[in-house]
């Protein structure tokens, strides 16, 4: 008889702690929205093998971070509020040669540029702008789900979806330098000065952060009928939008100093050129004379 009563309060116990369970489990879920990602990521040129979004609560509060392999179609639960939305490809954590900053608040949210220190044809102390990763962007203000989207999606079963395309803030700047003498000239770079290394997510706009960016001019074309004079071509990789200068503001100019090792390998040249309204941005290449 003990053993009986013994059996039926550890049956009780079980029981309870399954009911408790499940309470715990549904009231996870029983105020919030399932919102599939709709994310068009052809436009931006980018096939990410993942993405991160952030939701971002307009009555303040911490945002909710959700990081997935499924770049579209995925589904996010959001309990009842106004969001602003951030969708990016990759985690934060997966870029080498930038930073996702201030990811707490929505408008302090920025990417940041790694640089380094060098003291190749640039002054003591300036800082160089590494080559970034592709990068691509979505912003969307005001996502609002309602009590009735919570309520039609739990009991009716009622999709709902976030569309958005994000688009690249990071772009290949072609620079082509005509260049007389071109059959005498054995190797050349050039750095740039005034690069913003900064470019704020929501004001979709670059900041007042500036450093250097190095540029490699590896492509050497002779003019048609000369065997001495061409087209000296190289690009880097510029913070910005499309059509939008990459400078961060228009009082700086971007400089770009080019130095010109010659056959001898001894003798240095060294021409500046004013590239601010003559760089070309989405591949498109202009001369800078």
């Amino acid at each position: 008889m003990r053993e009986s009563r013994l059996f039926i309060i550890l049956i009780s116990l079980v029981m309870g702690l399954a009911g408790c369970s499940k309470e715990t489990m549904i009231g996870e879920y029983v105020d919030r929205c399932a919102v599939r990602l709709d994310i068009d990521w052809g436009p931006c040129g980018i096939d990410p093998d993942g993405m991160t979004a952030l939701f971002y609560p307009v009555d303040g509060g911490e945002p909710s971070r959700f990081l997935t392999n499924t770049v579209t179609g995925d589904e996010v639960r959001l309990r009842k509020g106004i969001y602003n939305v951030v969708v990016f490809n990759q985690a934060a954590e997966e870029y080498s040669y930038l930073t996702i900053e201030g990811q707490d608040q929505y408008s302090t949210l920025r990417i940041v540029m790694k640089t380094t220190d060098s003291d190749w044809s640039t002054p003591e102390g300036e800082r160089l702008i590494y080559d970034p990763e592709p990068f691509a962007v979505a912003t969307l203000e005001g996502f609002e789900v309602t009590q009735e989207m919570v309520r039609a999606n739990l009991k009716e079963g009622k999709e709902f979806s976030l569309a958005c395309r994000p688009e690249k803030v990071i772009f290949t700047t072609h620079l082509s330098l005509e260049i007389k003498g071109l059959h005498n000239v054995r190797t050349a770079r050039g750095s740039i000065k005034g690069m913003a290394d900064t470019y704020w997510i929501a004001d979709r706009k670059t900041g007042s952060s500036v450093a250097t960016q190095l540029v490699d001019f590896s492509e050497k074309t002779f003019h048609e009928n000369s065997t001495t004079d061409g087209i000296l071509s190289g690009s880097y990789l510029t913070l910005g939008r499309s059509n939008v200068t990459s400078k961060a503001t228009d009082e700086i100019s971007n400089l770009l100093t080019l130095s010109i090792l010659l056959l001898d390998i001894k003798t240095v040249i060294t021409k500046q050129y004013d590239i601010a309204p003559r760089a070309a941005i989405n591949n498109e290449t202009k001369e800078v004379e």
